[in-house]
């Protein structure tokens, strides 16, 4: 929890990102996917969403709960796997967020088949994942002598695989990583009749690059992708 708390990915161009591609979200019914702590949760209950929360560890959900109620904010959090949302009738939200969070669940298909059923027409999956193009299981920086960044290497992308590992120091164990290659990501939405309605694999702005001195890799590859899939 305090990971994402201090995280200059999360904070400073993650969430920034995800909330411009919302936009307005006053009075609209979100589900936020995967919610974790909740912080993207409380920040859109805070712009007047009527927020519902959903992730599969029990302990971030009464964590997530914890914070709400000590920033007094609204949100309803709810423990449930993506692919199995018992609590949620069909038809009923707005929006969809899930930042950061579908490459992380076993079950992709089913989760966005869940998404689809719950989102009324018109709504909106607005997604944020790493990028699976420079995320597969061999994947790493080759430097110079001098500790420069010559190429990003990528191997092993056909893969679909999970593999434990220490994400940072900042954990005290390992976490459970899973790779699958693009089109998964995108076949699984078109299947289930969404359309694409953007796709983004944003690089970083000079003001980001004075946040954080590790934002620079970013201008060389992008280790995000972003997208907004339509339901009509």
């Amino acid at each position: 929890m305090l990971h994402a708390d201090a995280n200059d990915y999360r904070n400073h161009y993650l969430l920034p990102r995800m909330l411009a591609m919302l936009g307005e979200v006053a009075d609209k019914a979100v589900l936020d996917l995967g919610c974790g702590e909740g912080g993207y949760a409380r920040e859109l209950a805070r712009r007047g969403a009527r927020v519902t929360g959903v992730d599969g560890s029990a302990r971030l959900i009464e964590v997530a709960r914890q914070r709400a109620r000590a920033e007094g904010v609204d949100v309803r959090f709810v423990h449930a796997n993506a692919n199995a949302l018992p609590e949620a009738a069909s038809d009923r939200f707005d929006v969809v967020v899930a930042p950061m969070s579908l490459m992380d669940v076993e079950d992709y298909r089913g989760s966005i088949r869940e998404v689809q059923r719950v989102l009324r027409r018109g709504g909106e999956l607005v997604m944020s994942i790493t990028h699976p193009c420079f995320s597969a299981p061999l994947s790493e920086w080759i430097r110079d002598a001098d500790g420069s960044l010559r190429v990003f290497a990528v191997d092993r992308y056909f893969e679909r695989i999970a593999w434990p590992q220490k994400i940072t120091a900042a954990f005290h164990s390992q976490v459970l990583r899973r790779h699958r290659p693009l089109e998964d990501y995108m076949a699984a939405p078109l299947e289930c009749g969404l359309r694409l309605g953007e796709f983004h694999e944003p690089s970083v702005t000079d003001e980001e690059l004075r946040l954080s001195h590790r934002f620079r890799k970013l201008t060389r590859i992008p280790y995000f992708l972003f997208m907004r899939w339509v339901k009509e």
